[in-house]
């Protein structure tokens, strides 16, 4: 068979940029766990009966837990909202990039596939690839599997290896937006700019939502304000007529705008004159600077505009141009924070990577689901017909994968939608389709979902919430700002306020879920059991966290797992007798436990989910990203950003400690928290510390900070930059070219915004290095050290000759051997050692490596310090004293010698 047009189009001279088909990367993995446990569970077993039979879990599923792409939103797996965009958009090959849950997901394609698809053509699709599955007549998806990725930026390069992408443009996607946006005009600006400009490589989208800034006097206006659903769903409005107390937890921060992320504050610079070119992009919210090159200013006069309005859509158009950036720079982690943050920030015209912003019109909706808070948001957003068409109304038989059902939905009264297709005919696995039941003196208020089969009894009262298929809600029940994925029981009088409940989850009679709890798949909440608030139940296995994913991982406390099957025996008998009389009543729930508990070994938390529950706590567990070394403090911060991120959580908390974070000494350029973290940088550059070690020289040197305490622009706080050159020049063979190590120090360069200062600091110390490698068992004299030191500039002289621009890199190689001669080790035992250093000097000079301008300033800086200055030691030994006497006479000599040359002229 021949290639695929997709893949092939590029070498056919016949073909163009316009005949060339459309192609999308959809970044299906997040690389976030803030779903977690969620997305730690098996997806296998969601799927209907009539799949083949899953496997018993023995704790491994690798591959095969549930990625977000398949999370249920408002009844339809997330990705099929997102095929079903780019579809609309005129996307013909769809490249999904995975990396965990990589397994579910191909299972979900190609069931899918074949429900979609007729008998005879679902009878050919099985001899089809893994990799290649024809979703539709006009619809190719690659699944692409990067089990190695932990990273977007190591997705990217190994997309860009395979050479696959030959659309331009194409659009990138993350994995969890949910959009109504019409693509067609900014692509076609996009095409326009990159004809114009070729270093106009990627356009950003971003929905204007307000800034959070607001004081107490806003708040009380607000409050006081009438608002109706038909204002911006993504500004600080959230109004209802029902002002029921029971739902009144879900409107303390319905002034603030609801989409933002609670780990993402940012700050744009914006030359709208020249098609919104952005010029900085800042997510940290705890910085409380940015920097802007002076550069942009004289080229954009005062057309910059700074602004905290617009949030990240997560959908961009680039040029294959983005992907061949991230193979160049090797060490990009982030897209957003690292590679869009430093390509606007670059200066040297001949190196900008520029890109723009297209800003969302009134009437299109964009939405990021990258946590349960904002999950909840994008659901109600949807049920009150912002991301019209995607309303639930508009699904038709859309759902039709997984425990997901065909469904027909209408809207009610009050944003009431209820699944109209009932009528006798059979679900995939067998059950017979029923319209959701609600009893006569039971309360909808909207936004509300009802899935096929509902079973809703007398006295509960529902309000902005989504029920799966399949669910069934005893009497007296209250049920507001939750989502009940399918499969669901609710015994009498329970009480569920800001919950995920996943499928097969079972909640006993009386029991009460605060707000941010989730209910894990097959889970139980037992009889009576008041389970507080933020907690997360789950029947996954405890997995280690062998990846170096930002987030969280997956803990239990220890003295979790008690046993008390023995001690409470009889309540749990009388438990399950109750559960029997109870489940006639409840025809259309699964007995799922049973097979959950022979799949899964669970420590149960008895004391937690009660006597008759089932399912153990899930807790964050801190990364190492947290720079406090307590571990008790790191672990409330990993728990306070669960919080943040789940349904429910009152955003002003966050915004608070932000601004106090911001105005913390702000005069100063940075924050209290900044000042502590780098206090020994900071210090350097008034006295040397006495454990100086090997790496550190000023607060220059390897801070994220300049010489006045600013952020350096693009530099990622915590890398030690000098070290990181020096690791790369330590790695590299000398049988290969000096060129491709200074083509690898520059790359790294660009990425960090160093210097040719740094680079010089990093060379010169590795080369020191290699030098005392050839000693490994003794301390060379000083004139070995010499004679080895020549033999190693033969190679390395080139490259310091291309680095070193002038006297500051010159002086940074002083440094460098000041910094190695004062710390410890063996090349401090070797240069602190008299005469070592002024040969070292000496050599450096005669190769022509430092010329004596940058050696008298130097000295002079030395000098003004004085003898009680640790850092002037190296200056104040005598042979270095005669070192200098000499080089100043010789140099005056060459001054005579030049003035009577003029004057014999």
């Amino acid at each position: 068979m021949g290639k695929s047009s997709g893949s092939s189009g590029g070498n056919d001279p016949s073909d163009n940029k316009h005949e060339q088909k459309l192609q999308a990367v959809l970044l299906a993995d997040t690389f976030s766990n803030s779903f977690h446990p969620i997305t730690l569970e098996d997806y296998n077993g969601i799927l209907p009966t009539s799949s083949p039979s899953p496997p018993a879990t023995d704790g491994n599923i690798k591959g095969r837990e549930r990625p977000l792409a398949l999370c249920p939103l408002n009844n339809v797996p997330l990705l099929h909202h997102t095929i079903d965009f780019l579809q609309s958009a005129g996307v013909e090959e769809l490249f999904l990039l995975c990396s965990s849950g990589a397994d579910a997901l191909e299972q979900y394609l190609h069931q899918h596939k074949q429900q979609s698809n007729n008998n005879k053509t679902a009878q050919n699709e099985h001899r089809s690839t893994n990799s290649r599955i024809a979703w539709s007549s006009k619809l190719t998806i690659h699944l692409m599997r990067f089990s190695d990725c932990t990273n977007t930026g190591d997705a990217l390069r190994e997309l860009d290896r395979k050479n696959v992408i030959k659309s331009d443009p194409f659009i990138l996607m993350q994995g969890d937006v949910v959009t109504n946006v019409d693509l067609r005009e900014v692509m076609e600006q996009h095409a326009k700019r990159k004809k114009a400009d070729n270093s106009a490589i990627m356009t950003v989208l971003l929905q204007e939502v307000g800034g959070w800034g607001l004081d107490d006097d806003d708040i009380e206006e607000d409050n006081n304000n009438n608002m109706t659903d038909s204002e911006n769903p993504n500004t600080p409005n959230d109004h209802h007529n029902n002002r029921n107390s029971k739902s009144n937890m879900m409107q303390k921060n319905h002034y603030l705008p609801p989409l933002r992320s609670s780990t993402d504050d940012l700050l744009l610079a914006l030359d709208p004159t020249h098609s919104n070119r952005i010029l900085l992009w800042d997510s940290h919210p705890h910085n409380s600077t940015s920097s802007i090159p002076t550069i942009f200013f004289a080229e954009n006069s005062s057309h910059i505009t700074l602004t905290r309005n617009y949030l990240d859509v997560g959908i961009d158009i680039c040029s294959p141009d983005v992907l061949a950036r991230f193979s160049d720079e090797f060490d990009y982690r982030e897209l957003r924070s690292q590679f869009v943050a430093n390509c606007v920030a670059e200066e040297e015209i001949g190196l900008q990577s520029r890109i723009f912003g297209y800003m969302l019109k009134r009437g299109e909706y964009a939405g990021r689901m990258g946590d349960m808070r904002r999950y909840h948001r994008v659901s109600m957003d949807l049920l009150r017909r912002w991301g019209y068409p995607l309303v639930p109304d508009n699904y038709n038989h859309s759902c039709s994968a997984g425990s997901y059902h065909e469904a027909s939905y209408i809207c009610e009264r009050h944003l009431v939608y209820r699944d109209v297709s009932g009528g006798g005919h059979g679900d995939s696995d067998g059950r017979e389709r029923k319209r959701s039941h609600v009893g006569r003196s039971t309360q909808l208020s909207g936004p509300l979902l009802l899935g096929s089969n509902a079973s809703i009894g007398e006295y509960c009262h529902l309000q902005r919430s989504v029920l799966g298929p399949n669910c069934t809600l005893m009497d007296n029940c209250d049920v507001v700002d939750s989502h009940l994925w399918g499969d669901v029981l609710v015994e009498e009088g329970a009480k569920l306020n800001g919950v995920i409940v996943c499928e097969g989850a079972i909640i006993r009679s009386g029991a009460v879920v605060d707000r941010g709890c989730v209910i894990g798949r097959g889970c139980i909440v037992g009889s009576g059991v008041h389970l507080k608030e933020f907690t997360r139940i789950t029947l996954a296995a405890e997995v280690e966290d062998d990846d170096d994913y930002s987030g969280f991982d997956d803990s239990s406390s220890d003295d979790s797992s008690s046993s008390g099957s023995e001690s409470g025996t009889d309540d749990e008998e009388s438990s399950a007798d109750e559960s029997e009389k109870a489940t006639p009543q409840v025809s259309n729930v699964p007995s799922a436990t049973d097979e959950v508990e022979s799949n899964f070994a669970v420590d149960t938390n008895y004391e937690v989910v009660g006597k008759d529950g089932l399912g153990r706590v899930w807790e964050p567990s801190p990364s190492d990203e947290y720079d406090s070394d307590d571990e008790e403090e790191k672990q409330a911060e990993a728990v306070e950003l669960m919080k943040s991120q789940s349904i429910g959580y009152d955003m002003t908390l966050l915004y608070k400690k932000w601004k106090m974070m911001q105005m913390e000494d702000e005069d100063d350029g940075f924050s209290l928290d900044d000042m502590e973290s780098d206090a020994d940088d900071m210090d350097m550059n008034d006295q040397w510390a006495d454990d100086i070690g090997d790496t550190n020289i000023d607060a220059n040197t390897f801070s994220h900070l300049d010489e006045d305490g600013m952020q350096i622009t693009g530099r990622q706080k915590g890398v030690d930059v000098v070290q990181e050159l020096r690791d790369i020049c330590l790695e590299h063979e000398t049988s290969s070219p000096v060129e491709n190590l200074r083509i690898e120090l520059n790359s790294f360069k660009f990425s960090q915004n160093a210097t040719y200062s740094d680079c010089c600091k990093g060379v010169m110390m590795a080369v020191m290095d290699k030098v005392l490698e050839g000693y490994p068992d003794s301390v060379p004299s000083p004139g070995k050290l010499v004679v080895s030191l020549k033999k190693a500039l033969e190679y390395w002289q080139q490259l310091f000759h291309s680095i070193c621009m002038g006297s500051e890199e010159e002086k940074a190689i002083i440094h460098a051997l000041e910094t190695l001669a004062l710390g410890s080790g063996k090349a401090a035992d070797v240069l602190g050692k008299e005469p070592a250093f002024r040969f070292v000097l000496q050599t450096l000079h005669d190769k022509e490596i430092v010329n004596e301008v940058a050696i008298f300033e130097w000295a002079e800086e030395r000098k003004e310090e004085g003898k009680d200055s640790s850092r002037s030691a190296l200056f104040w030994q005598q042979p270095t004293q005669d070192f200098l006497e000499w080089l100043e006479e010789s140099s005056d000599e060459d001054s005579s010698d030049g003035s009577d040359d003029e004057d014999s002229d």
